[in-house]
């Protein structure tokens, strides 16, 4: 398993979700970026479980099935992680990984890594109900993770703090399809969803998350797509599916998105998740559900019972 040091989880958060561009086919490739320099078999086969082990399933370990093999001009290999076997392509040149549902271009999205700067902990003022805003792309996994560890405690807050969940996109014109996010279309669509769904259905929304999550990850997706899979845990969760569309598809779902992205903009939260509380930005989120509970407590003017509680150790 790996290790990583906390002054680099941001980082983390941040490769798991980035470089993914869909709507490639796998001729496009290979005409766009193959080039006549080929690596050999071995370093294809290291490049390939290196990168996902490090940036799409950190903390755990894929083995190598097999391969490579030749497949229509690409390098295939074979992982496996958790007793599921999926096949991922690679240029010859080693340039370009295809994951399940896109492709990333390895050195780019090594710099990118490497450029990006951790959330730093700004003065958090105080208030008489801290406003708490929560920063994610629903198709990142860590994002996910945050949704589903925050909701339970921000609930347990009741009415005294005002509490968001916000989606990272950025938008160029007055459609969802004209929104961009880093897991292309899939995310737009799904960020919008679940807008509806914290809209409509707050308290099932932990539980819906914990759904899609089974489903979600670079080596146990399969053949499912979200856009179906979604309809199907909506609806064990007895919610209405056309309610849900209504908004997500609409001038709501837009409109929400559009303003999310703008507050995305505004606090330069680019990391999924990324934790705001009084309009500054918090490591917190990075350290555990205490230490989250801990941020918020402190952005009190009178902290509330609960936080005096916790800080006697009662």
């Amino acid at each position: 398993m790996f290790k990583f040091k906390k002054k680099n989880i941001p980082f983390l958060i941040l490769s798991i979700c980035i470089g993914l561009i869909l709507g490639f086919c796998i001729g496009t490739i290979i005409k766009r970026y193959h080039t006549h320099r080929e690596i050999s078999r071995l370093k294809a086969a290291y490049k390939v479980l290196n990168t996902v082990n490090t940036y799409f399933v950190p903390g755990k370990n894929a083995t190598l099935t097999s391969g490579p093999v030749e497949e229509r001009g690409l390098y295939k290999v074979e992982l496996t992680l958790d007793s599921v076997t999926q096949a991922f392509y690679l240029t010859k040149d080693g340039e370009i990984l295809i994951l399940p549902e896109g492709m990333v271009h390895i050195a780019k999205l090594k710099n990118a890594v490497k450029q990006q700067q951790p959330v730093k902990n700004e003065g958090i003022s105080k208030s008489d109900k801290p406003v708490v805003e929560l920063f994610v792309m629903s198709l990142c996994p860590y994002g996910s993770r945050a949704e589903k560890e925050i909701a339970p405690l921000i609930t347990s807050f009741g009415n005294k703090v005002d509490f968001k969940i916000k989606f990272i996109v950025s938008n160029e014109g007055k459609s969802l399809k004209d929104f961009s996010s880093l897991h292309g279309i899939d995310e737009v669509e799904e960020d919008a969803r679940q807008a509806a769904i914290l809209k409509y259905y707050p308290d099932k929304f932990s539980a819906y998350i914990d759904k899609i999550n089974e489903k979600s990850c670079v080596l146990s997706c399969g053949a499912i797509k979200l856009k179906d899979y979604w309809k199907v845990v909506a609806a064990n969760l007895n919610m209405d599916i056309k309610k849900i569309e209504n908004f997500a598809y609409g001038r709501e779902g837009v409109a929400l998105l559009k303003e999310n992205g703008a507050d995305a903009q505004k606090y330069n939260a680019f990391a999924s998740p990324t934790l705001v509380i009084n309009g500054a930005k918090s490591e917190a989120i990075y350290k555990g559900k205490k230490a989250v509970e801990e941020a918020v407590c402190s952005a009190f003017i009178k902290a509330p019972d609960m936080c005096r509680k916790e800080q006697s150790g009662s």
